[in-house]
């Protein structure tokens, strides 16, 4: 094997092959430096290949690149060789490379010839610069329907937001429905606690509204309703119920068989409630009306004529009231998009009705165009605001002029649509008509108006007349001769003309349920101090009542007539002789709503083992059975003067 070697790379063997040459300069350096420069070059291309290769390694046949720089190092390195055989034989050698070069160049012609079909099968320069183009303008059509969906979706979930109600829409085919986020706040759930299932909205309608909302929806579908319109109770997630007004539109087939349904619910409790409070107080001022009309019944028949008009009137009123809940309802919404600069660039057609304008004219306008005098100064300070980004949206009310010139009442919920950038776009607006809810509060302010002035007008006729009969009884007493009937007719008069200054203060007051009972007794009093001409300097009167005590009629008569029965008798029995002495009356009440009335003097005090209720004095049993009318307790002392204590609760 060495002595192969020896022989493979011997120079002794063969003569330089410069010898050729003659050894000339000229020709020896005319074939070295030619051969030096190929080589170079030769050696440098593969490098170049290999770099493209590495760096674009996307380009089909990467390998035949490989092969061509193979074959050009050979070829470079044989002309080395002929430079190196010049003056060192090695030919062996130097052959043994050319036959590796030749090997290498047939390979790669050989695998050229299956490759050349599929390189005139690549596109041409022109063709990608075609394909390019078009692939080009089919990305900014695509990217110009996003940002169209994108403004779409941001649209929409503005108008939702801006929206109050909750907006669902049900596929009926697969009976799937959403539910907008807002709809799911409203029963107080979280956006991912309520599935988009039909049974999820079903099992959250109350059981006795379930029957006919679900036969609403049928009738719907079979067209026999215009539209479909309910109020009904919806399940809260705390377990509370809320009125929900549930509106919708549905979409039929060619066949006549509804695909999808789409509608809004918005949370009517407090109108709901409003309405049941408004009833209930109607039902209120009604049985104080028919309570005041027994009274008068019995207190003087001759005002049955007078009773049976006020009748009618109540009818009146009741009818009234029906009216005004048949015509109460919810207004439709109104949305716009408004420019910065108040131009309306886009509107919904309920805005139009509610404006009276048509698209077109209504674009020819601004908000500041058509909005109240007195609102615009709120409105464009809000405005601003949003502009500031000092808040997100405002609600507020305010009123449009119409196109026929007159005034709407409207709810305006707005919010501010914005660029990427965060720049200002436009408005979107949400108007809701609420001028029938502002001709009924005025309707109601004009009822409970007319309500105050009938019992203010019931008040001042029963007290004129417990006045006519208080004259009719001093007119009688001047005709009777016998001194006690006298005493029976002054101290009946005296009990008439308690009841009477009762009505008067619930005439005066401005709360014609109930009257200032501190004031009332010292007004009593007083009256009684006269009556039985009491000298001031001889008998004084001490008071102590609670300012803040106020009665109703039912609780003040009673309570009235047994204070004047109690002070009458400290007036008539205590101070015999001209004595002199003291009357003190207090009255207060405690938290439990406990009410306690003491009369006291330091006169003479009640004879030993006094028991009023076996002594047969008017005066007594009428405090035994007043005191048992309000349902309390009597204690009297009667060892050093009287004292008297009356305890019974109010209701």
């Amino acid at each position: 094997m060495m002595e192969f070697l020896n022989n493979f790379f011997s120079t002794s063997q063969f003569i330089p092959h410069g010898h050729c040459y003659l050894w000339k300069p000229g020709l020896v350096w005319l074939h070295l430096v030619s051969d030096v420069l190929t080589g170079f070059a030769y050696y440098s291309i593969p490098v170049m290949l290999v770099y493209f290769v590495r760096k674009r390694q996307d380009v089909p046949f990467g390998w035949i690149f490989l092969m061509f720089g193979t074959f050009i190092v050979a070829c470079g390195t044989t002309h080395l060789m002929d430079v190196w055989t010049l003056w060192y034989p090695t030919y062996w050698l130097s052959g043994l490379i050319k036959a590796f070069t030749a090997f290498v160049s047939v390979l790669t012609a050989i695998e050229l010839v299956p490759l050349i079909p599929q390189a005139l099968a690549l596109p041409s320069p022109a063709q990608l610069e075609a394909a390019n183009s078009q692939l080009a303008k089919e990305i900014t059509e695509r990217i110009q329907t996003e940002e169209v969906l994108r403004e779409s979706e941001q649209r929409w979930q503005l108008a939702l937001r801006g929206n109050n109600d909750g907006i669902w829409d049900w596929n009926v085919k697969t009976n799937k429905i959403f539910f907008s986020s807002r709809w799911k706040e409203i029963l107080g759930y979280e956006d991912n606690e309520i599935c988009d299932c039909l049974d999820e909205r079903l099992k959250r309608v109350h059981p006795d509204d379930l029957g006919w909302v679900t036969q609403a929806i049928q009738d719907y579908f079979a067209q026999k309703t215009p539209f479909y319109t309910t109020e009904h109770r919806v399940l809260c997630k705390d377990g509370t119920y809320k009125w929900i007004l549930d509106r919708g539109q549905a979409l039929w087939d060619e066949d006549g068989n509804v695909v999808r349904m789409t509608g809004t619910q918005k949370d009517i409790t407090e109108r709901k409630q409003v309405e049941k409070a408004l009833s209930s107080l109607l039902e209120q001022l009604e049985k104080k009306v028919e309570e005041r009309t027994a009274e008068l019944t019995k207190i003087n028949q001759s005002l049955q004529a007078e009773i049976t008009e006020r009748q009618r009137i109540e009818e009146a009123l009741r009818e009234s009231e029906q009216r005004f809940r048949a015509t109460f309802h919810q207004a439709a919404v109104g949305i716009a998009h408004v420019a910065i600069d108040g131009r309306w660039l886009l509107v919904n057609q309920r805005l139009c009705d509610i404006l009276g304008y048509t698209p077109e004219e209504l674009q020819l306008l601004t908000f500041q165009d058509i909005t109240h005098a007195d609102d615009m100064n709120a409105d464009l300070k809000y405005f601003d605001q949003s502009l500031a980004d000092n808040i997100q949206t405002y609600s507020m009310e305010k009123r449009y002029f119409h196109k026929d010139t007159s005034i709407v009442w409207v709810n305006l919920t707005v919010s501010l649509m914005r660029e990427l950038s965060g720049e200002a776009k436009y408005f979107i607006s949400v108007i809701e008509d609420i001028s029938d809810r502002k001709q009924w509060e005025k309707q109601i302010q004009a009822s409970l108006l007319e309500k105050e002035v009938l019992l203010k007008e019931i008040y001042h006729r029963v007290k004129n007349n417990l006045q006519v009969i208080s004259s009719l009884l001093s007119l009688q007493s001047a005709y009777i001769k016998d001194k006690d009937d006298l005493v029976l007719f002054k101290q009946s008069q005296q009990r008439i003309a308690s009841m009477a200054l009762v009505h008067e203060k619930l005439y005066k007051s401005q709360d014609l349920a109930k009257i200032n009972f501190g004031e009332y007794i010292r007004d009593l009093v007083a009256s009684l101090f006269a009556a039985y001409e009491v000298n001031g300097d001889a008998i004084a009167l001490g008071i102590n009542i609670d300012d803040q005590l106020f009665l109703g009629l039912d609780t003040a008569i009673p309570c009235s007539l047994i204070i004047h029965e109690l002070v009458s008798n400290s007036l008539k029995y205590a101070f015999p002789a001209g004595k002199n002495g003291t009357i003190y009356i207090e009255i207060n009440q405690n938290l439990d709503h406990e009410v306690t009335m003491l009369v006291s003097d330091n006169g003479i005090g009640l004879p030993a083992n006094f028991n009023f209720k076996k002594i047969a004095s008017l005066g007594w049993e009428l405090v035994d059975a007043l005191t048992n009318q309000i349902s309390g307790n009597i204690d009297i002392k009667g060892d050093m003067g009287v004292e008297c204590r009356v305890r019974f609760t109010l209701i």
